[in-house]
């Protein structure tokens, strides 16, 4: 399972690939979105993925953002440069307790 950003123990962000070696990340984000402490926190999915299915479900299911990487590393980096600081100016709601 993909490791969130945390602080102080709160999840800030989850950046979830689909393509994971024991189960998929659709059953990942399901968890997750269905976890009271991990629901309101903002999923990223970067994958080489651009099934329009598996687009769609994970947007039914809660993802935030969905993005097909690049093949090229610089391009890759520039988007993830531009969706930090996106995230850095957004509000997220306080996680249960």
């Amino acid at each position: 399972m993909s490791r969130p950003v945390t602080v102080a123990g709160r999840a800030l962000l989850v950046l979830l690939d689909l393509n994971l070696p024991d189960r998929t990340g659709i059953d990942v984000l399901r968890q997750i979105k269905q976890n009271k402490y991990l629901k309101s926190t903002p999923v990223v999915v970067p994958t080489t993925t651009d099934d329009s299915r598996a687009i769609k479900r994970c947007y039914e299911l809660g993802c935030n953002v969905y993005i097909t990487k690049p093949i090229h590393c610089d391009t890759f980096a520039n988007a993830i440069r531009r969706l930090a600081l996106f995230f850095s100016v957004i509000q997220i709601p306080a996680a249960a307790t």
